[in-house]
């Protein structure tokens, strides 16, 4: 009974946050996977023990387009609190703050600044059959395979099944009751997603193999609920099979690579006020490898390909009513790609590559400085269709090559509470741009203070 009760009180406190403001996930660093403090606060001890923390990350961003000139500070905090409530059950929730201000600006339409307050995370953890089954309810991150097809937040729940012969999990979620950010970067798709109202199901079953080895299949379903525009179709409604392996070839090497297929539907707009339903046929592909060389200045190598199928007559690949003929072969997805900080393309109609190099520049230095890191890419980017521009009507002419960019990054982890970060990206226009379009450039600096 007592269980019962501690269950139901749980539930409650989760449901009534969902009912609060929420927003988009700002992702200040590339590489950053899940919470810093999410693995503190799992490890059960005592019922009842309450955990809290939190984080803060003031950041200037410096952006220069063809047409925009950009520079803002976002601050966003973040204070968490974690409860046990019985044998490895635990409650979790998390608020966040993001503030923006902008410094200068030039041909963009955006107020000079905007607070926003949210639940970012609520959400309860329950095991059953000795942890061989764990249930989580409410608020919380969702992501299917590498990402790519989904990462973001939702309300809802999961399913989570080990054993011998793999796991398994299983959700279902509701995306509608969160806030959009005011991110004006955007840089994930996730930014352009995140409130939206949609329903999505999905489940994903993964085997480990040869030690640190992994293969995965999922399969994921979204609902488009949204509200139309008199006589206009304008829902997307699509599903994904795909199917990835990553893992450890040995100590030095690392992969990861993963294949998508979609379908579902979409409204093709034939002409102004003219639309047909079209069946959604697309496909993605993301392969990675990662080399660590044991040597002095810690260097490592690192290559990235990433795919997403484009359709010739698109005029768009962020938005829904994007296709205007036949079947619509646009690869769309609700998760995170990350090809270039200046650039910033959706992964439709594109081939990017990008290989790296990363080292401690400090390697020989005193303890603190000895830690900072130094990573470069480059990016070529190719069309899939040269017919058809990229993203949101970018490289619009009807040329293959996109264009090159060079992205730098430093990380250094001054102390294990206080951390400094850059970025800077340039992006250089290729043939797909009409002659004489300038280069883009992005900065962004910040830091990262843990209490």
């Amino acid at each position: 009974m007592k269980k019962i009760l501690i269950l139901f009180l749980a539930i409650v406190t989760v449901n009534l946050c969902t009912f609060l403001y929420a927003q988009e996930e700002y992702i200040p660093l590339p590489d950053v996977a899940g919470d810093p403090d999410l693995a503190t606060a799992a490890k059960p001890v005592q019922p009842f023990t309450l955990r809290y923390g939190g984080w803060i990350t003031p950041v200037v961003i410096d952006q220069r387009t063809t047409d925009t000139d950009l520079m803002t500070s976002i601050t966003t905090a973040r204070v968490w609190l974690s409860s046990t409530l019985w044998a490895n059950a635990s409650l979790y929730v998390r608020v966040k703050d993001s503030f923006l201000a902008v410094i200068r600006e030039q041909d963009v339409n955006i107020d000079n600044t905007s607070n926003v307050f949210d639940l970012d995370v609520a959400s309860v953890t329950i095991p059953v059959m000795k942890n061989k089954v764990r249930l989580i309810l409410g608020r919380k991150y969702y992501v299917t395979g590498a990402g790519l097809v989904l990462n973001g937040r939702g309300d809802g729940g999961e399913v989570q099944l080990y054993s011998k012969y793999g796991d398994l999990k299983a959700f279902g979620m509701y995306s509608g009751l969160l806030n959009k950010d005011d991110n004006p970067y955007g840089l994930s798709s996730r930014d352009i997603a995140d409130g939206a109202k949609r329903i999505f199901a999905g489940a994903q079953y993964s085997k480990d193999f040869l030690f640190n080895n992994t293969f995965y299949l999922y399969g994921l379903m979204e609902i488009d609920k949204q509200d139309e525009e008199a006589n206009i179709k304008s829902t997307y409604d699509a599903q994904y099979i795909g199917a990835g392996v990553k893992g450890v070839v040995s100590d030095s090497l690392s992969y990861y690579a993963e294949y998508v297929y979609q379908m579902g539907t979409s409204y093709a707009t034939i002409v102004p006020g003219v639309q047909e339903e079209s069946d959604i046929k697309a496909m993605a592909v993301l392969a990675g490898l990662r080399y660590f060389i044991k040597a002095a200045y810690r260097p490592l190598i690192n290559l990235q390909y990433a795919y997403g199928t484009g359709d010739e007559d698109a005029t768009s690949y962020s938005n829904a009513t994007g296709n205007t003929l036949d079947d619509d072969t646009r690869f769309m997805y609700f998760g995170t790609f990350l090809g270039g900080f200046a650039l910033r393309p959706q992964l439709g109609n594109l081939h990017v590559i990008r290989p790296g190099i990363g080292f401690s520049p400090f390697y020989d230095g005193g303890d603190r400085i000895k830690a900072m890191n130094l990573v470069l890419y480059y990016t070529y980017y190719m069309k899939d269709k040269k017919e058809s521009p990229i993203s949101g009507g970018d490289a619009p002419l009807p040329e293959s090559f996109v264009g090159q960019g060079v992205d730098l990054m430093l990380r250094w982890p001054v102390y294990y509470d206080f951390s400094f970060f850059a970025n800077y990206g340039l992006f250089l226009p290729g043939d797909a741009y009409p002659s004489g379009t300038p280069e883009r450039h992005f900065i962004m600096a910040g830091v990262n203070i843990v209490f």
